[in-house]
C-alpha cells in the first residue's frame, strides 16, 4: 500500500466529498427548493440539470480520455462544490442550473477516470478487494453525514451549512494534489488498431 499511497489518499478524498455532497444535495437541497425557489417544480429543474450533466459527462468520457487522470478526478469531484456554493449565496435559478450541469458532468468524468485508473494500476487478483475498499470508504461516512446535517442546519443555518459543505468539498478536492503520486497519475493512451498484417520478420 505504501507504493500506492495515492489510493488511500483518493479514497479518503471520496470519504469527505461524497457525504458532504449528498448531505447538501439530498437533505438540504429540497429544503432550499421549498423555502427559496418556491417549491418542488423549480427544484425538479435543478435535479434534472444534474442528471443531464451526468449524461453529458458520460458521452464526453466516450470520446475523451484524459491523460492527467489524478488531476481530472480531483477537478471533477471538486466541481460538486459549485452548486452548493451557488445555493449558499442564493444565485438566480438559471445560474444554479448551469452549476448543476457542470457538477454532473465533472462527477461522471471523474468516476470514469477513477474506474480506469483502478483497472490499469491494480493487479487483477487484487482489483475486487480494492474496489470493495474504495466503495466502503466512500459510503461508510454517508449515514453519519445525514445524521449531522439536520442539527448543523439548525445550529448554523441552511446557507452556512451549505457553504461549509462546499468549502469541505473544495478543500478535499485540492489537498490530494499536494502529493506528487496523485499529480503523476496518468492513463495509458488507447492504442488504435488497424488492419491485421503479418510482420515482415515473421513472414521471412
Amino acid at each position: 500500500m505504501r507504493c500506492r499511497r495515492w489510493l488511500g489518499v483518493m479514497v479518503g478524498q471520496a470519504a469527505l466529498i461524497g457525504p458532504a455532497w449528498l448531505a447538501g444535495y439530498q437533505v438540504l437541497g429540497p429544503l432550499y427548493g421549498q423555502r427559496v425557489l418556491g417549491g418542488a417544480g423549480p427544484w425538479g429543474v435543478v435535479v434534472s440539470a444534474f442528471t443531464v450533466g451526468l449524461i453529458a459527462g458520460a458521452v464526453l468520457a466516450l470520446v475523451w480520455r484524459p491523460s492527467a487522470a489524478g488531476v481530472t478526478v480531483c477537478a471533477g469531484t471538486g466541481a460538486l462544490a459549485l452548486p452548493l456554493a451557488a445555493i449558499a449565496v442564493r444565485i438566480p435559478l438559471p445560474v444554479l442550473v448551469a452549476a448543476m450541469l457542470v457538477a454532473g458532468a465533472g462527477l461522471e468524468i471523474a468516476m470514469v477516470a477513477w474506474a480506469s485508473l483502478l483497472q490499469e494500476r491494480i493487479p487483477g487478483d487484487r482489483l475486487g478487494r480494492t474496489l470493495s475498499y474504495s466503495a466502503l470508504g466512500q459510503t461508510l461516512p454517508v449515514p453519519v453525514a445525514y445524521l449531522l446535517t439536520g442539527p448543523a442546519a439548525e445550529l448554523l443555518g441552511l446557507r452556512t451549512t451549505l457553504a461549509a459543505a462546499a468549502a469541505l468539498i473544495t478543500t478535499a478536492a485540492v489537498l490530494p494534489l499536494a502529493l506528487p503520486q496523485v499529480r503523476a497519475l496518468t492513463l495509458a493512451p488507447v492504442e488504435k488498431t488497424g488492419p491485421t498484417t503479418t510482420p515482415l520478420r515473421a513472414a521471412a
